[in-house]
């Protein structure tokens, strides 16, 4: 099982040297790539090939910044949680260092959601279920979960059930006192992406010339008109964090689509030089994520105020 590790001695000697500087640039997603290693090791030892992907780039890109915040909005027991698509390896964190009652997984991508599945299975992570399911499933739930995460997935929502549906059934599923934490990415300008490829093998067909829709990049008027105004309640919590020097990410979402981990193995370094938090959308430069945190009202004290 470690014949593909050996094979690349150099990649992994420079994803830690990466996270050893970065560590001294204050790394912010260090707990993470720390996790993400070990969690790389135990996959190995149980045989899941997937587990060297975790030693060579265990977070990536804007999840230097979205795992810690979303770990930092979280209350100290999240309860029932629901986890909409995200990148696993967040869900298997809370697991462990949370130990919330329970979280769901579900995500469409059966391929994706086996795999997250056999890994609950194989490291004996009990309190994780795992389940194919678009968000539509929701419409069966409410006032159900303590807990809501949903990181960078739904932007890439599109068609009659778009992000707007799925932020409503999402918000709809929570609890009174519950929390919808959601992370969004963001440009100068709202703008649609489409690539010739289908990504996540869940676009039906391609729509007109452009290829098939990848995701939606939001200004803030368009994160208030589609998600806040949708939700039909304000935000309790909005952060911003992008780069530093407009156009860099989009240098390094090219390297990255045609070099893949030759380029990513670099991105606790490249995160903590070249990107930063702002006070507000206005002084981003250029492009970058935000994350945002709904609370439902308590029936008590929305029956108070009636």
């Amino acid at each position: 099982m470690l014949r593909k590790l050996i094979n690349s001695p150099f990649l992994y000697l420079r994803s830690l040297l990466s996270i050893r500087k970065a560590v001294e640039l204050d790394d912010i997603g260090k707990m993470f790539n720390y996790f993400g290693r070990q969690f790389g090791w135990k996959l190995l030892r149980q045989k899941v090939r997937s587990g060297f992907s975790y030693l060579i780039n265990p977070v990536s890109s804007f999840r230097y910044f979205e795992f810690p915040f979303v770990l930092s909005v979280l209350a100290d027991n999240p309860g029932y949680c629901l986890d909409v698509s995200s990148p696993r390896l967040f869900s298997f964190y809370v697991a462990e260092k949370k130990h919330p009652s329970s979280i769901w997984m579900i995500n469409p991508d059966q391929e994706d959601m086996q795999l997250s599945a056999a890994i609950a299975r194989r490291l004996g992570v009990s309190s994780i279920k795992v389940d194919s399911f678009d968000v539509s499933i929701l419409e069966g739930f409410r006032d159900f979960f303590d807990t809501i995460w949903s990181i960078s997935v739904i932007e890439h929502i599109s068609g009659e059930y778009d992000d707007r549906y799925a932020v409503r059934k999402m918000y709809a599923a929570l609890k009174p006192g519950g929390r919808l934490i959601l992370t969004v990415p963001v440009d100068r300008f709202d703008w649609d992406e489409y690539r010739d490829e289908n990504y996540y093998s869940i676009q039906k067909e391609k729509e007109g010339l452009k290829g098939y829709f990848f995701q939606r990049h939001y200004d803030r008027a368009a994160i208030w008109e589609r998600l806040v105004y949708a939700i039909g309640d304000e935000p309790s919590t909005v952060r911003w964090f992008g780069e530093k020097k407009a156009g860099h990410f989009s240098e390094y979402e090219k390297r990255w689509l045609r070099e893949g981990n030759k380029v990513t193995v670099d991105d606790p370094v490249d995160f903590s030089e070249n990107y930063r938090e702002y006070s507000s959308w206005e002084g981003m430069p250029g492009r970058g994520v935000c994350g945002l945190v709904f609370e439902k009202p308590c029936e008590d004290l929305v029956e108070y105020e009636n």
